[in-house]
């Protein structure tokens, strides 16, 4: 059993791993009413306080248009919170997990899937404040690893905060019934959360450094959408007539944030391909084929 300090833990990733490790671990979830990560001195107190083996650190301002509308609170949550943090988990000799994410490679002109070698090029608020703190972490604490996650997907639970995400966001248009148009050029990987909170545990056995972390993907976001319809078993006229193509949006340059897994994966940290997750993932909450 591992004492862990979970921040963000009423967020869609944050709020699952503290659900599903608190009885298998000590496990400390805070949140921004619970401690203001901004405070450097009420950080330290609370990491202090419980001694944790392994902080995890999921808290952000991730929501893009927010972020950009915001840019000096997303500054000092997502870079100052990180380093606050950082400075505690240091002092407190534990080890420390940064969830990073996929956008910042949001502005490459060049197409995925990227390594860890290549050069990210953010261009919002949330990745480029995302990259700046793995610069500043990397310069504080040596027991660091940083994930780069994909996009994640799930479905409602009771009392579990949900975002938008591929597979929700299908499942409201089949239940809506309205004709929507999702964008042909987007490339992304998509991962089902719980999928990357088991993995996430296995984490502390690899060495440290940083790691893109999720599913591969090979569909664009158009077609990934119709093929979770058809997993739902809408037959095809009926997909046809509720999804329809967006190819402007991307058509100069096609949105491709997708990453390459496989040096997390030559540590035996694999993921299924994600339309694999959402068979699997339809299938546990009772909904494949329900359409048919």
């Amino acid at each position: 059993m591992s004492r862990i300090l979970i921040t963000g833990n009423r967020g869609f990733f944050g709020a699952r791993f503290h659900s599903l490790y608190d009885h298998r671990h000590e496990v400390l979830g805070i949140d921004k009413d619970d401690v203001d990560i901004v405070d450097a001195a009420a950080v330290a107190r609370c990491v202090d306080a419980f001694k944790p083996e392994i902080v995890m650190h999921a808290a952000a301002i991730t929501a893009t248009a927010f972020s950009n509308e915001h840019p000096k609170l997303t500054t000092a949550i997502n870079i100052d919170g990180a380093v606050n943090v950082a400075i505690a988990a240091r002092e407190a000799g534990a080890r420390l997990i940064f969830c990073s994410t996929e956008q910042v490679f949001n502005g490459n002109a060049e197409c995925g899937p990227y390594t860890e070698a290549d050069t990210p090029v953010p261009n919002t608020m949330y990745g480029r404040t995302k990259l700046e703190a793995e610069d500043r972490l990397r310069e504080i604490i040596d027991e660091l690893w940083i994930l780069r996650f994909t996009w994640l997907f799930g479905l409602p639970e009771r009392n579990m905060p949900l975002n938008p995400n591929i597979l929700w966001n299908a499942l409201r248009i089949a239940l809506r019934g309205t004709p929507t148009t999702v964008p042909v050029d987007e490339y992304r990987g998509y991962t089902w959360g719980y999928d990357m909170i088991e993995a996430v545990m296995r984490v502390p056995r690899i060495p440290y450094g940083t790691y893109h972390i999720g599913s591969r993907n090979d569909l664009g976001r158009y077609e990934l959408t119709r093929a979770i319809l058809h997993e739902l078993g809408l037959e095809r006229a009926r997909i046809d007539a509720l999804v329809q193509p967006d190819r402007d949006t991307y058509r100069e340059h096609p949105r491709d944030a997708r990453l390459d897994a496989s040096a997390i994966a030559a540590h035996g940290i694999t993921f299924a391909p994600t339309i694999d997750a959402i068979r699997r993932a339809l299938e546990e909450f009772g909904l494949r084929g329900v359409a048919g």
